[in-house]
């Protein structure tokens, strides 16, 4: 499991696979042998194997990161895990999200609560963690969709949308954000050519660069952004690195760090006073910026940070 995702689950436990294909086939529970009527199952194939699932589910519980992929296609779970970092709702499903039951946290599922619920679907997003699929299982059919590394969820969010039968919606947005990356693309060339990189820290003497895969490096990616070397891969979503060697951010012309509500942690905070963070050539022309929604784990976050990006390729002439 790589170390964000092992991270993440430190996150929100206080809180798929992207090979496999998800079959749009449905089979029909209709016994009345007509066959022009509509089918009310479909068999949806996750990281758990095919899964017979309800072609119009009522009732769905999403577990981890399935929350925000089913409320971006208008599905309102009746029951959720903990809703908190890194799955970040957007000011307007907050409100929505703040009203749905909770099942637990992180991979803590309440078995007896989820049951209540009478879920007619369970839906969990998320790496590979002790989730309880087949106890969940045997409440209502459930789709487990495993990821390893962030520019997996995207794919994932659409395998989601696909099983719950909301194909329109999955294309309005990601044809909604495809539009927008080549409006900013258009925009903004010259800008572009800078040198980005992403940073995070979490303490203990230890930074991460995130690469062109990473979070936020892969909206980067999309704008055919220039990326600093140590963010210029793709074998790795991010690296790890000694605080001692911030030196190899010498050539990044802008650096962005995820943040919450424009807040910087302590930690994030205690790096930027160091003098090596201030000698850096993006700190001295003031072009380290905080994004939020920067765990972008489909196409509303995306979106989010597409457009604070858009504000900071404004500022570079």
């Amino acid at each position: 499991m790589t170390h964000v995702l092992r991270r993440s689950r430190l996150l929100i436990a206080a809180v798929a696979a992207g090979a496999l294909a998800l079959t749009g086939c449905g089979s029909s529970d209709d016994s009345s042998g007509d066959s022009a009527s509509p089918a009310t199952s479909r068999v949806v194939e996750a990281t758990n194997g095919k899964v017979t699932v309800p072609a119009n589910p009522k009732r769905v519980v999403g577990i981890n990161y399935a929350t925000g992929a089913l409320l971006d296609v208008g599905i309102t779970p009746v029951g959720t895990t903990k809703i908190e970092e890194p799955l970040e709702l957007t000011p307007e499903q907050r409100a929505v999200g703040a009203e749905i039951p909770e099942v637990g946290a992180g991979d803590q599922v309440n078995l007896e609560k989820v049951a209540s619920l009478k879920p007619d679907l369970i839906i969990v997003e998320g790496a590979d963690f002790d989730w309880p699929i087949d106890k969940l299982t045997a409440i209502a059919p459930t789709l487990y969709f495993e990821v390893t590394k962030p520019s997996e969820l995207v794919g994932s969010a659409e395998k989601i949308a696909q099983a719950v039968g909301k194909d329109a919606e999955l294309k309005k947005l990601k044809d909604a954000y495809a539009a927008r990356l080549a409006e900013v693309k258009g925009k903004y060339p010259e800008a572009l050519e800078k040198k980005f990189t992403t940073v995070s820290t979490y303490g203990e003497g230890k930074f991460y660069i995130g690469t062109r895969t990473s979070w936020i490096g892969q909206v980067l990616n999309g704008l055919g952004a220039g990326f600093a070397k140590e963010s210029d891969k793709t074998d790795t979503h991010e690296n790890e690195y000694s605080q001692e060697k911030i030196s190899v951010l010498g050539d990044a012309d802008v650096v962005l760090i995820g943040n919450s509500g424009g807040k910087f942690t302590e930690q994030t905070e205690e790096m930027l006073a160091t003098g090596q963070w201030k000698l850096l050539k993006a700190a001295k022309a003031e072009q380290v910026h905080g994004v939020d929604f920067s765990y972008a784990d489909r196409y509303t976050t995306l979106t989010a940070v597409l457009t604070q990006v858009e504000k900071i390729l404004q500022g570079l002439g």
